[in-house]
């Protein structure tokens, strides 16, 4: 029987792939593919209730009934959610001695510019399990938030990462800590591949911009690969885990390199269900004019692709940061509006 593509990657390749936001079908699915972990974030709920409605709301109902706080039961869903992945990768990650099997675990949005409360949020979140992960904005806030995480021994994945300054700032902060307390705790670092594209097509489209579509949608992964020629160079103790995929290239053009990926089970399956011949995609070039008519056409582009691009700072207002930011915003509050209908809802008799 012909090995998929993703028994051929795990066999030939140093690359790894997770599975982000999963249903419960998806999950069994994805391990069955070889994934070695699984990414949630904040608009996980919102997904859930428009892909498998069924999985979430008796979960909301449940958590109603625990608090009048419709953020508290937020937050509770969101955990009740990710532990049943949690449960799900723990034997992997048991296998493995800890090094694979992960899940993470992101909080609010909306406080995401409270560094206390982000490790507050961590502490909840990785009380679920061993593996759960928890996941953290690369902005000013949210790497102070990772230091403490750092120091006190916890896995971390560091997200919303578009721009070399990010995982430049984030890995120095990881060496600094690790030097002054010995602990080195799993470190995952995510550039973010095919949600920069939807970012410059909705610039593109505000400014009336003339970039072709198909240069657009490989500024995430040409992004991605100057992340891993930096970690090899520099040397940086981290796992580069990019995702926000959208076209199969924001996976396939990564394969072949020593990173993770993690991507939607509807990439999984486009992949699955595509003719080509399993090859690693990290040595198909980029054509440098595209890269170079990226930079001239959108100052975003430019910036994330300098060293020196960004201040810290800057990470939060940073356009793709924003974007992505606003994904997770409209998921988070979908759930919030389905615990409020959940409230209005008659108690079962």
């Amino acid at each position: 029987m012909t090995a998929t593509y993703f028994q051929q990657l795990t066999a030939e390749t140093p690359t790894r792939v997770w599975v982000n936001n999963p249903t419960a079908d998806e999950i069994g699915l994805a391990l069955a593919q070889g994934a070695v972990g699984s990414t949630t974030n904040p608009a996980y709920g919102g997904n859930l209730l428009k892909r498998a409605p069924e999985q979430i709301l008796p979960v909301i109902a449940e958590c109603v009934a625990l608090s009048d706080d419709d953020t508290v039961v937020a937050d509770l869903v969101q955990q009740r959610l990710v532990a049943r992945i949690v449960e799900r990768f723990r034997p992997l990650f048991d296998a493995s001695g800890g090094t694979l099997g992960f899940v993470s675990i992101q909080g609010a949005p909306e406080a995401d510019r409270d560094a206390g409360h982000i490790v507050e949020e961590a502490h909840a979140g990785h009380a679920i399990g061993p593996n759960a992960a928890p996941k953290l904005p690369a902005t000013e806030p949210g790497l102070l938030a990772f230091e403490q995480l750092v120091a006190e021994g916890y896995p971390t994945i560091i997200t919303e990462v578009f721009s070399l300054a990010q995982l430049v700032d984030a890995s120095e902060r990881y060496l600094r800590v690790t030097a002054a307390t010995g602990k080195r705790p799993p470190f995952f670092m995510s550039p973010i591949t095919g949600i920069f594209g939807d970012h410059l097509k909705a610039v593109a489209k505000r400014d009336g911009l003339a970039v072709a579509t198909s240069d657009m949608e490989l500024a995430g992964v040409a992004l991605a690969r100057e992340c891993h020629r930096i970690v090899q160079e520099r040397e940086y103790p981290v796992t580069l885990l990019c995702g926000g995929s959208r076209i199969a290239f924001d996976l396939t053009g990564l394969v072949g390199a020593p990173l993770h990926a993690t991507i939607n089970w509807s990439t999984f399956a486009e992949v699955l269900e595509s003719p080509e011949a399993f090859a690693p995609g990290i040595d198909a070039p980029i054509d440098p004019a595209i890269v170079e008519r990226l930079r001239a056409a959108f100052p975003d582009v430019a910036a994330a692709l300098r060293l020196d691009g960004l201040a810290v700072e800057e990470f939060e207002a940073f356009g793709p940061v924003q974007h992505f930011r606003n994904n997770f915003i409209a998921g988070w509050n979908g759930v919030l509006a389905a615990i409020a209908e959940a409230r209005r809802q008659p108690a079962a008799v």
